[in-house]
């Protein structure tokens, strides 16, 4: 299946809200972060320019990924599927592709909570946990460059 990224807007912003809240609310209940306090700092932090739906081929948005590029890096954030389409390889199809759109940058990073069942499968890329708080933990994968 194939599959396009269409950068959000602020009309967007509710179903990413919601999206997100579907897909960590383990996380929130295991790490008691009040419903309110998530909401909020999503609303503080909502960046639409580096927010991409992603589309099947029947242009139903079935997820988004967040994409901020650095010169030598890129983080990526709010990686997130509608629970139907998960445990299907979509997650792996579309994070695959993101991999080699940005081979050329030479560290890629993500940040999860702890505990998070994300982190077999962005182990299974070889990202590595680099730092952790009490709450979060910061991958990262290592690519050597050739220039």
């Amino acid at each position: 299946m194939i599959y396009t990224f269409v950068q959000s807007t602020y009309e967007d912003k509710p179903y990413l809200s919601q999206l997100r809240m579907n897909v960590l609310q383990d996380d929130f209940v295991r790490l008691a972060l009040p419903r309110a306090r998530v909401l909020q700092r999503f609303e503080d932090h909502f960046r639409p320019e580096s927010i991409y739906l992603i589309k099947d081929q029947d242009v139903n948005t079935i997820g988004c990924i967040g994409i901020v590029e650095h010169e030598h890096s890129v983080e990526l954030k709010n990686f997130y599927l509608e629970p139907a389409f998960q445990g299907q390889g979509i997650g792996r199809t579309v994070f695959q592709h993101i991999l080699s759109h940005y081979k050329d940058k030479e560290e890629i990073s993500l940040k999860i909570f702890n505990g998070s069942r994300a982190k077999p499968f962005y182990q299974s890329f070889g990202f590595i946990v680099t730092e952790q708080d009490e709450r979060v933990e910061t991958m990262c994968l290592y690519q050597t460059v050739s220039t």
